[in-house]
């Protein structure tokens, strides 16, 4: 359990990085998530116009997702509630 909460921690202190080098890694980060989706979706032998939708929409929701647990990190840090 010890190691699970480690990984969760290192998660969080992650996309609530604001160095250049962990914004890079996130956007990479991303653009690998959206591309593993596409290809799901392809597999799937979903039409093309899905293909074409589904990737920019996954990226556009990982995005903020990111950016609120990096923002609740930093209230946590800073000795805000995790409500």
């Amino acid at each position: 359990m010890t190691e699970k909460k480690s990984i969760t921690q290192r998660f969080v202190d992650w996309c609530a990085d604001p160095a250049p080098s962990a914004r890079l890694q996130r956007t990479i980060a991303q653009g690998v998530i959206g591309v593993g989706i596409g290809c799901l979706t392809s597999i799937s032998g979903a039409p093309e116009w899905v293909n074409m939708a589904v990737v920019p929409l996954a990226m556009a929701v990982l995005s903020p997702i990111q950016a609120e647990i990096g923002k609740g990190n930093a209230d946590i840090k800073a000795g805000g509630t995790d409500d």
